[in-house]
């Protein structure tokens, strides 16, 4: 369990979480000063100065508030941590260091180490327990009090940082950097990416997706918190023997763009890809491999060879073979309203593959504890970095988009009968409008009347008497009434 010091101190700072502007988030810089980090003041080779100048103009956006502190141990007149600057941006960040050496306690002892004191104060004075990201750099060295326990110590501060539900996000970058000074030597140096509330932990983890710090921190950072998120990646390589179908990668380079025209459409896929491990630093020890197709009608199941994953080491591949059926089903007909209205162009389906591994156990390679005893001589680093047992799956997808190219010849027989359909129209209104003289006989007497079609005329006499009435449709007209006594017929 965590000491109830460490959560009485962040306690009462946790309900002071409140939101920040997305574009913005402040950042504090804490650079350890103690007595126990004098050979990188000392050494006149170190880079430690100049490496956490960089790290601040990586990681610090325009508009971002940053501040750099002196950390050590409050004592006396000694206070930390110590405020050395604060601005926007990370510009001044080098200036502020320049004159920054080792801190005393008294005229005769150099300061000890506090890690809780620096954490806690820097969230609830300098953050005012706003969201925030916290660097520290240290050589891991945490003595309060002269305390010689500093691998007792330690373990508590990285309890916390596994524990503490306000620091929703961790990232850890252990370099080699070898200093002697005058007291003290070291070999490595530990950079702390403590993400405090929701905003700070995206803002960490856009900052590393985007390799915002590549440049400078070479090695992947180490995850501490969360584990179990963007553990696996999923490359695709090449569709096999489908015939028909040409794949691409998209402009993300993680998208699957498969083309094929409307009337060569075939079912199955098959993907070749390979499975990427990011549990930076923990192997993959054993996981079986399962995966999905998502589609906008929901989800079918997909095969994948091999079904089964074993010590994949961080950072390291496994090829995979995934294959699965297109849902033909949702493929628009090529006489739909969304393949017409396409007008002979392709019609784009969203998909996606989602691999899972499931039965999953992370393990720590002895190649990485070698590598921090080596740095960090005695410290409980296997400690920190023990895998969650909580962590038994994890997910990786894929997004796939499926571009149906339709032929235009619906198009063509819509367009043509649309238009055959306008001229029938169109000779019909040509005929409604012309008039035609046809041949009567009125009484036995021979007369010529103009007759336009579907109209009809009442026929009279000389003397003014109705005689009949005629009707024309397309064609000649027909008598359609004949009044008693009288004669009514149409001429040859």
């Amino acid at each position: 369990m965590m000491p109830r010091a460490w959560c009485a101190a962040l306690a009462s700072v946790v309900l002071g979480l409140c939101a920040v502007p997305a574009q913005a988030i402040q950042q504090a810089f804490l650079v350890q000063n103690s007595g126990w980090m004098e050979p990188f003041y000392a050494d006149p080779q170190s880079q430690f100065k100049p490496l956490i100048a960089a790290v601040a103009n990586a990681a610090a956006r325009p508009g971002d508030k940053v501040m750099v502190l002196a950390f050590s141990q409050s004592s006396g007149s000694n206070v930390s941590p110590q405020l050395l600057g604060q601005g926007d941006g990370a510009a001044q960040v080098a200036g502020w260091l320049a004159p920054l050496a080792p801190a005393r306690k008294s005229a005769s002892a150099l300061a000890d180490t506090d890690f809780r004191e620096a954490v806690t104060k820097t969230i609830g004075e300098t953050f005012k327990s706003r969201p925030g990201i916290i660097w520290i750099f240290t050589n891991n060295k945490n003595s309060p009090g002269n305390d010689p326990a500093t691998a007792a110590r330690n373990l508590e501060f990285y309890r916390l940082l596994h524990l503490e539900p306000s620091i929703t996000r961790t990232v850890v970058f252990p370099l080699r950097m070898p200093v002697q000074g005058k007291f003290f030597a070291a070999k490595g140096l530990m950079v702390y990416g403590l993400a405090y509330g929701k905003e700070a932990g995206d803002e960490l983890g856009r900052m590393v997706a985007e390799g915002r710090l590549a440049s400078i921190l070479t090695k992947p950072p180490a995850r501490l918190k969360p584990v179990d998120q963007d553990g696996v990646r999923i490359v695709p390589q090449a569709v096999l023997n489908t015939p028909n179908m040409t794949a691409s990668m998209g402009t993300d380079k993680r998208t699957v763009v498969l083309d094929v025209d409307a009337d060569k459409l075939v079912p199955q896929v098959r993907l070749k890809a390979s499975l990427q491990n990011l549990f930076y630093p923990y192997l993959i020890a054993q996981a079986t491999v399962d995966g999905q197709l998502r589609t906008r009608a929901g989800t079918t199941p997909l095969t994948v060879t091999p079904t089964a994953v074993s010590n994949l080491a961080p950072g390291a591949s496994q090829s995979i073979e995934v294959s699965f059926k297109l849902p033909l089903e949702e493929v628009p007909s090529a006489w739909s309203r969304q393949a017409i209205a396409a007008m002979g162009k392709q019609v784009i389906m969203p998909m996606s593959v989602s691999l899972g591994l499931s039965n999953q156990r992370l393990a720590l390679p002895a190649s990485f504890k070698t590598e921090m005893q080596e740095l960090f001589p005695g410290d409980p680093l296997s400690d920190m970095f023990v895998p969650p047992d909580s962590v038994k799956s994890s997910t990786a997808q894929v997004p796939l988009i499926v571009r149906v190219q339709y032929p235009l010849t619906p198009v063509l027989v819509i367009v043509g009968g649309v238009l055959a359909l306008l001229l029938a129209l169109a000779a019909l209104a040509f005929l409604a409008m012309k008039t035609t003289r046809y041949p009567i006989m009125v009484n036995g007497v021979r007369r010529n009347v103009l007759l336009k079609p579907f109209k009809s005329l009442a026929i009279k006499a000389d003397d003014g008497a109705a005689v009949g009435e005629i009707r024309r449709g397309l064609g000649r007209p027909s008598v359609v009434q004949v009044e008693p006594g009288q004669t009514l017929t149409i001429a040859s």
